[in-house]
């Protein structure tokens, strides 16, 4: 502590807020315990709330007071010390018995509060940190070391509804200024991994190949490009909403606590924007390197379905191909054991046919048979047991059939 705000806040009051994680209501139990015992105070139930910021108790003892805060996770201790030549041996005791029984902590709060402008402006030579005016008075940034930040107010001491709305404020501008600085430490590492799938996906479409295959095998490196893309987009997003939700609800504290000029939150609030606009930026370079991948997507998968069709027709005319010459020998096979047939069983009466009969019946009765059995396929294929083809192609085989029959006894 500097020796001019020492010999200040001899007769006015020093305000020291701890914050620390914890969601373990014993371990906050148990810590209360410890310090009700150091401090060897009164405990009060307060139980005040705002914005999910909860007084729960206090212990005041003579020149002291401790208030706890809860709120989600967090727990603030806010020690107030009216002489504190008489109690700063306090302000160790707290935060040591805070640091050994919570889980981490997060960060602390020094406010030193006077109502004297002149003995302040004749300790430190005039005033030259960054000031704002509030309803009770005036507020300075003194300075920001590591996770501690000091201010200066020349006020009365506030009320309960003050430090509630202070404490939220202040958690919210640690908690935006912890995740944009996350942000900002790990930009230049989601900038090159963007980069990487976009050298990656146009390196692809380069050398795409003009096979199926090939084809095939771009969709598969462009899709886990694309997943890998929408990750981090995601990830973007999330801190994009964190930002501007929070953002929204700073402003509106400020605006409750800040009466008239402000620089000290209007600096902080100038800088968390300049994080969420680069935020936005960087989304939208994302958005148009996953469309973009999107696009080449697209095409390839058209280019796919031009090959696959292209593919399909040349099967399909195989496959006619194939069924024409299947057709062709099956015809030859029945068109033979069919005369042969004919010949064994009526053989007096075949030798007298003229060839030209013969040649006819022959053709007919193959050609019905073989319709007959493609009716058969074309049936089992759409599962029914009948069609109008069956039943014509059969019919002709009976026709046929009966024809030569009737050749054959009129030459007996």
């Amino acid at each position: 502590m500097h020796a001019g705000v020492s010999e200040l806040m001899s007769e006015e009051a020093l305000i020291h807020i701890f914050y620390f994680l914890s969601e373990d209501e014993a371990e906050i139990a148990r810590c209360w315990r410890r310090i009700l015992q150091e401090m060897k105070g009164q405990e009060t139930e307060m139980l005040q709330e705002h914005k999910g910021v909860m007084l729960v108790k206090a212990i005041k003892t003579r020149g002291a007071e401790l208030y706890l805060y809860v709120r989600r996770r967090t727990v603030a201790l806010r020690l107030v010390l009216h002489s504190p030549e008489e109690h700063v041996h306090l302000l160790g005791r707290v935060r040591d018995v805070a640091s050994s029984e919570l889980s981490l902590m997060l960060g602390e709060t020094i406010i030193f509060l006077s109502q004297e402008r002149e003995k302040v402006e004749k300790l430190y030579g005039g005033i030259a940190w960054r000031r704002s005016e509030l309803p009770l008075g005036e507020l300075y940034f003194l300075e920001a070391q590591n996770d501690r930040k000091s201010y200066l107010m020349l006020s009365p001491l506030p009320g309960q509804e003050f430090f509630m709305r202070f404490i939220y404020a202040d958690l919210l501008d640690r908690k935006i200024e912890r995740e944009a600085g996350l942000f900002m430490d790990m930009l230049e590492s989601v900038r090159e991994k963007r980069r990487k799938c976009e050298r990656h996906s146009s390196k692809l479409l380069d050398a795409r190949g003009e096979t199926l295959q090939d084809f095939e095998r771009l969709v598969k490196e462009l899709c886990t490009i694309y997943i890998e893309l929408a990750r981090y987009l995601e990830w973007v997003n999330s801190k994009v909403s964190m930002l501007k939700e929070d953002l929204h609800e700073l402003s509106g504290e400020v605006r409750w606590l800040v009466s008239g000029e402000d620089e000290v939150f209007s600096e902080r609030m100038e800088r968390h924007r300049y994080a969420l606009e680069t935020l936005l930026y960087e989304r939208e370079n994302f958005i148009l390197a996953h469309q973009k991948v999107k696009n080449a997507l697209d095409v390839v998968g058209m280019r796919i379905e031009i090959e696959r069709g292209r593919e399909t027709v040349e099967l399909q005319q195989e496959s006619i191909s194939l069924q024409v010459a299947a057709g062709f020998i099956e015809f030859i096979v029945v068109f033979y054991y069919t005369l042969n047939s004919w010949k064994i069983l009526g053989k007096e009466a075949f030798s007298l046919l003229p060839a030209w009969q013969v040649l006819l019946v022959m053709t007919a009765f193959s050609s019905s048979v073989v319709l007959f059995t493609h009716a058969v396929a074309v049936a089992r294929r759409k599962g029914r047991r009948l069609t109008s083809g069956m039943a014509a192609s059969l019919a002709l085989t009976a026709v046929v059939a009966l024809a030569m029959l009737m050749l054959t006894l009129r030459n007996s």
